[in-house]
């Protein structure tokens, strides 16, 4: 499954996708090293660098593609540690608000980063662990 499609994104909006990548992971007080791992693989970014403001990433992403690629790259982060807090969630849908995705949509969105976690462990025969990883997102 590819949670990714192609989008072409320039330095600037490939670093607001970071920045917003980091505002998420630091939404419940502290970045979780999973979330910062994932971040530096998929993202270029300053950690020293301050959170995007929904405006300025609206601003940096006019298209729908780079939109929804930066709100699947934020639940990613958010979902990464099993723990979508409030916090994260409410970041996210600040994010999605001023990109103009509406909830059902961001619903879906979501879906499909959760359907990309657990596609790797769909094939191993260790059922109680699948399932409790499963309830742990929320699938």
């Amino acid at each position: 499954m590819s949670l990714f499609e192609d989008v072409e994104l320039n330095d600037a909006q490939a670093g607001a996708v970071g920045r917003a990548m980091l505002a998420v992971a630091r939404a419940d007080g502290a970045a979780d090293p999973r979330e910062v791992a994932l971040i530096e693989e998929l993202a270029p970014v300053d950690a020293a660098a301050p959170d995007p403001s929904p405006a300025e990433l609206a601003e940096a992403l006019p298209e729908p593609k780079g939109r929804e690629l930066l709100l699947r790259s934020a639940l990613l982060v958010a979902l990464v540690d099993g723990d979508y807090s409030a916090a994260e969630r409410d970041v996210v849908e600040r994010f999605a608000g001023a990109l103009g995705v509406r909830e059902p949509r961001l619903e879906e969105l979501a879906s499909e980063v959760k359907a990309f976690l657990m596609a790797p462990l769909l094939p191993l025969s260790n059922t109680p662990a699948v399932l409790d990883v499963s309830r742990k997102l929320k699938v």
